[in-house]
């Protein structure tokens, strides 16, 4: 999308004209000058001055008055008439300023003197912003630039203090700071988040005071794989018997309706009839079922046609004969013949009747009108399809009626209106560049005394607010009636200055003293000093083929391109340069921009299109995925787009993965006519686990085969089209997950553990898979996870910043530890651009934060969002209103004791217990602002921590108890700090060299809250001004035992266990961490050995390697002199377990199984909780679809609407479904409903899995089994 310049330019060149007259008595001198109304400060501007009828030698004097100072511009004596132009050097300002130009006429008997105002205008330079598209889809990338270029269009480097990007919510999501452009241009791009709210974004360049503002729009859409074109009248009128529409996807249909019978059914209820006709059309594709829409509407109207004069002349002579014409036509312009015409005079209700016409085979009707016993005075003619003037009814048919006023020929004066008139004849098309067209100025003069006059007409040409061109044609008129008429003509070359628009101005003076003028603005092509050509090589071309962009401009050109990859050129002393693009593989016609600049100015190139065509199209039908034993039927379409005839010839490609059995007398090469299509279709039945890709061809093929009494044609490109796509093939039951964890650190000796890896008796056969993995970081499992540290959905606010914030410790580390990578670096602050812009969208307008973004603001989520944000801002940008505007909704949640007040819920109810949750709050926030180096002696932490030191006694919560710990850590408190530790040791559960704490107590408990709690200890132990080697000891201990918890993927088993238990990791890693040192690990089994190498140079890489002798006795041995991190996964699938739980579903199917296929299924379920808490956490339950249905989830959708729902959110993605609940209260069910759609018919259906359970507290889970009651 290249800029648009055309609208800068309407802004910035097109002037309206001040007009300067005086006269003085009969056949006295009189003058005129022109100049803009508008005039650019500091400038070489013009005006041009006419000097008409000196009867002696006189002077002119042009005057610039501001205020009190006068400025002459231009004194010029004269003995003749003149017609010139002058230049003279505007003023400068500071933005605007509002003059008067003062003309005096002076001659030895007179003196004239005339004054009008002018504007006189800084204008900037111009700034343009220019993105890629005009619309995104969430999860895009925006790239845009940034250029600045003088009003002649050339290109300067130009430094912006401020680039911006604002979301529709106006929150700041990018920001880019005093960065210049490189060879004129500023390339930037932007990553939108994948749930990036839709609207109208806005990107701001600010230059000094001056800000520049693009607006794009974030919209969820999907490109259409086939379009539907419907032709339909714009209006019909009640009247019309029939309405004719074509439509038009591959090929056409056209059709009629009956209107009439349509308007007279509804004639009985005719004050229902509304103003338009919508019209739907419905286009469902053969073998896919595919369906799409295309509606359009047409305007009804009363109004049958309408009656017009034509050839009706603007004047008369009293006594001649007026010649006219009527025209009579219908509400689509078809002329009605021999119908009956009247011409009306006067006005309305008062006219009468004068002629009877009828209509030609044209509808026209010619008449000749007297006007000799008409009133000497203007006549106000009517043509009418009515022998008198009806009024129009409401809601009556109706023909319009016009009314044309035919003026009275009178004396001119300089004392009344004048009917003369110039007028420059318009030209549609825009003017070539570097052509010459002639400019044709028509004059009309009436009622001029004089019968044989000269005068001049003066013409003045503006482009850009600027005169750039003027002269003057003389005419004689000779004039027996008191109306003459011609023409003159000039003629124009259209340059660069001319560009993009021309005003010209015509004026004359006549004999009595009229001043008649007119003016018309052109509109150029695009011209450029620069020439800029772009076109593509060849300019068709099939999917997936080699193409070749040719450029060319003025050699050193910088050019910028759009919609190919390589979007930035320099064109070297050749002045051009060939792309190699790759065609897309879409039907579809490419289109390309290119502009190009340097030292002689900008250029933009006419858009280059590239139409991409292909002869026949494939198309695969299959499920996401389907269960290990289901069977389904592949089917692969083929479309042909060409106009003749072919063999078309279908091969699924060979493989070990599944087998595929012919349907039965199913033919695999087949006829294929003109905007024909035909599916072919396999049984598939899979071999293997995992994920399978599925190859067919299709081939146009050679063939003496007779089809529809044609040869078959073989197109010359695009004979064989071949598509992939992916099936997953999923294990039976539920999937399973093991992990067994440590960190060792040998020092120069050998450390060993075993394991004894075994497999439930109920195992899936084929489903289990076991492996090792080694790295050298205790971080490093975590870092390679970035995007996936817990396998669950991130749907709420809360899930989003466990997302963001691991980003921010891992970085802090790398770069404590001078391990932090470039590659690192992006990866990371990817993520956490991401998890910024997405946590916007559960921002309240005070500045709060909440779960889902609506509801009541949330203390502690709030709090949260300030402590990340706050060290996130190190690595990305953050704007700092964001920060403030949480920072202070919080302060404003104090007590008068200092203690914050709990909104909203704590995210784990188990964080309660023996202690009001406002000292809980209170002592997250007061961290907060520690951790955000708030100094202790600001007001708010000082009364923080009062608050917290006069609860600390009857603190029993070890949580809380923890939690408080970490923050007289930071707040340096070391007296109570100790106090708390001392609270701490205990109720510590120590085993061997393992150590930890839970809420409950037990050793057994080793849930989330137990990690969170156990973390919050170590941040404390390390948060100390001088760490000990007993320190050291300690927090060892505390790691031990947390990294034997962490998952397959480096996180822990929920969100804020994650977040607290890396963030306490990476600072023990930064205070032990070494430079030195390498390890070798070995992991053996019987049948089954594996060896590691772990040094400084890939301390960083996970090395991974599959265990094939499960079950077995496995040993781990390290060797050496650096810590390494060890983990052996297993993950199987057992059938789908059905024990009580606290948390329970239950699922039933129903539906009508009349349908073979396209079933329509209810699924209903309940949620129940019966724990030890009043009401659980928020519950997410997780819907696996049956194998080829779909889900719609309308009911769940209004169920969430409602007030009193328990339904937060809503996500489907793939084959899942996930509900959000809010809560499930104790006792209580929660019963709701979805629709499943079978959309591919799947054999052997399997049962699918539903799965409820608590967020926080994951042990608490239940899974069931439902499925398809129809056979």
């Amino acid at each position: 999308m290249v800029f648009n310049a055309l609208c800068i330019w309407k802004r910035l060149l097109i002037v309206s004209l001040l007009f300067l007259s005086a006269h003085g008595k009969d056949s006295g001198p009189s003058f005129m000058v022109t100049f803009p109304a508008v005039i650019e400060s500091q400038s070489e501007a013009k005006l041009c001055a006419s000097l008409l009828k000196p009867n002696e030698s006189l002077v002119m004097n042009i005057y610039l008055l501001d205020g009190d100072q006068s400025t002459l511009l231009l004194q010029e004596k004269a003995e003749e008439e003149f017609h010139r132009c002058f230049n003279f050097q505007t003023p400068q300002v500071e933005a605007e300023s509002v003059q008067t130009m003062k003309v005096e006429l002076q001659g030895e008997n007179f003196k004239m003197t005339e004054k009008r105002k002018v504007l006189f205008r800084r204008y900037n330079p111009l700034t343009f912003i220019q993105t890629d598209k005009p619309i995104y889809i969430p999860g895009q990338k925006v790239n845009f630039r940034v250029v600045t270029m003088d009003r002649n269009f050339v290109p300067f480097d130009q430094k912006y203090s401020t680039v911006v990007l604002e979301d529709n919510q106006n929150n700041r999501i990018g920001q880019w700071t005093n960065i210049s452009s490189t060879r004129w241009i500023l390339q930037l791009s932007h990553q939108l988040n994948p749930e990036a709210r839709q609207g109208i974004y806005r990107l701001k360049a600010y230059i000094g005071e001056r800000t520049i503002t693009h607006y794009f729009e974030v919209k969820k859409y999907v490109l259409p794989k086939f379009e539907i074109t419907v032709k339909a009248p714009e209006i019909i009128s009640l009247h019309d018997s029939d309405m004719n529409m074509e439509m038009s996807e591959m090929g056409c249909a056209s059709f009629t309706l009956n209107t009439s019978v349509f308007f007279n059914s509804t004639n009985e209820n005719e004050r229902f009839l509304k103003e338009h006709l919508a019209v739907r059309v419905k286009v469902t594709e053969e073998g896919t079922e595919n369906t799409m829409d295309k509606f359009e509407t047409i305007r009804l109207t009363y109004k049958i046609g309408k009656a017009t004069f034509t050839e009706l002349p603007k004047i008369y002579e009293h006594g001649s004969i007026i010649q006219g014409k009527i025209k009579l036509a219908n509400v689509h312009g078809a002329p009605l013949q021999n119908k009956e015409v009247y011409v009306l005079e006067g006005k309305r209700r008062s006219s009468k009747l004068l002629l009877n016409l009828t209509t030609d085979s044209d509808g026209l009707a010619e008449f000749s009108l007297n006007t000799s016993s008409l009133s000497k005075s203007d006549i106000n003619l009517m043509a009418s399809a009515y022998p008198e003037f009806k009024l129009r009814g409401f809601r009556n048919l109706y023909f319009y009626t016009e009314e044309k006023t035919v003026q009275l020929l009178r004396p001119a004066s300089s004392y009344t209106p004048t009917l003369s008139e110039l007028i420059i004849e318009n030209i549609e098309q825009p003017l070539k560049c570097d052509a010459e067209f002639t400019v044709t100025i028509k004059y009309y003069f009436v009622g001029e005394t004089v019968e044989d006059f000269k005068t001049d007409i003066v013409y003045i040409v503006l482009s850009r607010g600027v005169i750039v061109h003027h002269g003057y044609e003389k005419v004689e008129v000779k004039s027996s009636d008191g109306a003459a008429n011609g023409s003159v003509s000039f003629k124009l070359s259209v340059v660069l200055d001319l560009a993009p628009a021309v005003q010209i101005l015509a004026y004359c003076v006549l004999p009595s003293d009229n001043v008649i003028a007119h003016s018309r603005d052109f509109w150029t092509e695009k011209c450029f000093k620069n020439k800029v050509s772009l076109q593509f090589s060849p300019a068709e071309a099939v999917p997936g083929e080699k193409n070749t962009l040719q450029l060319s401009a003025q050699p050193g050109s910088l050019c910028g391109l759009s919609a190919v990859d390589q979007s930035i050129l320099i064109l070297e002393d050749s002045g051009s340069a060939q792309v190699p693009v790759t065609v897309p593989d879409t039907i579809t016609s490419w289109e390309t921009e290119a502009f190009c600049l340097s030292s002689k100015g900008l250029g933009l190139a006419p858009p280059a299109q590239l139409t991409v065509f292909q002869p026949f199209f494939l198309e695969l039908s299959l499920p996401y995925s389907i269960i290990r034993g289901e069977i389904f039927e592949l089917k692969a379409t083929v479309f042909n787009y060409l106009s003749k005839c072919i063999m078309v010839k279908v091969t699924p490609a060979p493989s070990l993965d599944y087998t595929l059995k012919a349907s039965s007398d199913d033919q695999y090469s087949s006829c294929l006519c003109a905007n024909g299509r035909k599916t072919f279709k396999w049984i598939l039945t899979p071999s293997v686990l995992g994920l399978l890709n599925i190859t067919v061809s299709a081939e146009a093929e050679a063939s003496q085969t007779v089809c529809d009494n044609e040869i078959v044609s073989v197109p010359e490109r695009g004979r064989i089209d071949t598509v992939t796509r992916s099936l997953l093939v999923q294990a039976e039951g539920t999937e399973k997950t093991e992990t067994y964890s440590w960190l060792l650190c040998p020092k120069g000796d050998s450390l060993s553990e075993e394991v004894d890896l075994t497999l439930p008796k109920d195992v899936i056969e084929g489903s289990a898979r076991s492996s090792v993995s080694v790295i050298g970081d205790i971080l490093g499992r975590a870092l390679r996870n970035l995007h996936g540290l817990l396998q669950m959905p991130y749907g709420c606010g809360e899930q989003n910043m466990a997302i963001l914030s691991p980003n921010i410790y891992i970085l802090q580390y790398l770069e404590n530890t001078e391990q932090l990578t470039s590659a690192i670096r992006e990866r990371a602050t990817g993520f956490l651009k991401n998890g910024y812009q997405r946590q916007l969208n559960y921002r309240h307008n005070s500045g709060a934060y909440s779960t889902f973004g609506h509801g009541d603001e949330n203390t502690w989520l709030t709090a949260f969002v300030l402590r990340s944000f706050g060290k996130a801002q190190k690595y990305i940008f953050i704007d700092p209103q964001i920060i403030q505007s949480a920072k202070e909704w919080l302060i404003r949640r104090r007590d008068s004791d200092g203690c914050f007040i709990q909104q909203g819920r704590l995210f784990n109810n188990r964080m309660k217990g023996g202690v009001n949750d406002n000292v809980t709050m209170t002592a997250y926030i007061t961290a907060s602002l520690l951790e955000l180096e708030t100094p202790v002696t600001d007001p708010v932490v000082t009364k923080g921590l009062s608050c917290l030191r006069s609860v600390i006694e009857d603190v029993r919560n070890t949580y809380t108890t923890a939690l408080l710990a970490y923050t007289f850590s930071l707040a340096r408190d070391t007296d109570t700090r100790q106090q708390l530790f001392k609270k701490l040791e205990d109720v510590a559960i120590s085993e061997g060299s393992h150590l930890h704490w839970s809420q409950s107590g037990s050793a057994d408990d080793s849930d989330s809250l137990a990690v969170e709690i156990s973390s919050y200890v170590l941040l404390a132990v390390l948060t100390t001004d001088s760490v000990t080697t007993a320190d050291l000891g300690f927090a060892n201990m505390i790691v031990s035992w947390l990294v034997k918890q962490q998952n397959a993927y480096g996180g822990f088993s929920s969100t804020q266990d994650t977040v607290v238990a890396l963030q306490a990791l990476s600072l023990y890693a930064t205070k032990v961490f070494s430079s030195d040192g390498s390890s070798t690990v070995t992991v053996q089994s019987a049948g089954d050995t594996h060896h590691f190498d772990v040094n400084q140079d890939n301390k960083l890489l996970y090395q991974e390697k599959q265990l094939q002798n499960v079950p077995a006795k496995y040993s781990i041995e390290v060797k050496g002199s650096t810590c390494v991190s060890v983990q052996i996964a297993q993950f199987y699938n057992i059938p789908t377990p059905t024990e009580a739980k606290t948390l329970s579903i239950d699922a039933k199917i129903e539906g009508d199984c009349k349908k073979t296929f396209g079933q329509d299924l209810l699924l209903n379920f309940t949620v129940t909780y019966n724990g030890p808490q009043a009401r659980s956490n928020m519950v997410i339950v997780d819907i696996k679809l049956l194998s080829g249905f779909t889900a719609d989830t309308s009911l769940l959708e209004l169920q969430r609407l409602s007030r009193t729902s328990l339904v937060e959110r809503l996500d489907s993605k793939d084959d899942h479904v996930i509900v959000y609940l809010k809560e499930v209260q104790k006792n209580i069910p929660v019963n709701l409903q979805i629709k499943l759609k079978q959309v591919l018919p799947v054999k052997n259906l399997k049962p699918a899995v539903i799965k409820v359970y608590d967020y926080y507290q994951t042990s608490d889970q239940s899974e069931m089994e439902y499925s398809s009651h129809c056979e």
